[in-house]
């Protein structure tokens, strides 16, 4: 922009956000702006906070599914085991799965049994 040419506008010094006329009165657009402004500004803190709050719940089932992450290449290849097996012999893989379902019932309960 020329030197000649000034903006209508000018900063005022009090109030870093806030745009003057000449005449010292704000401009409504100016004031409404401002007031978006700070409501949007309000609303990222709400929205920090409740990500917050979301990841503090959410904190004990991201910690299971890191550990099913952590062994799921041996359960992927168990898995594969148990389905060519039943390929071949599928009353045998049936009751393997039903052996293995039941183990692990049974290991759960042991575990409230004893950590009570």
């Amino acid at each position: 922009m020329s030197p000649s040419r000034q903006p209508a506008l000018q900063r005022d010094p009090s109030s870093p956000g806030s745009l003057k006329t000449r005449g010292g009165q704000s401009h409504p657009r100016d004031v409404r702006r401002a007031e978006l402004e700070a409501r949007i500004t309000q609303q990222r803190l709400d929205i920090s906070h409740a990500m917050q709050d979301l990841e503090t719940a959410t904190a004990p089932i991201d910690r299971g599914w890191a550990k099913i992450q952590q062994y799921r290449g041996p359960l992927v290849l168990l898995g594969g085991l148990i389905a060519a097996r039943g390929g071949f012999k599928p009353k045998k893989g049936l009751s393997l799965v039903k052996r293995g379902l039941m183990g692990w019932v049974m290991i759960r309960r042991l575990r409230v049994l004893f950590n009570k």
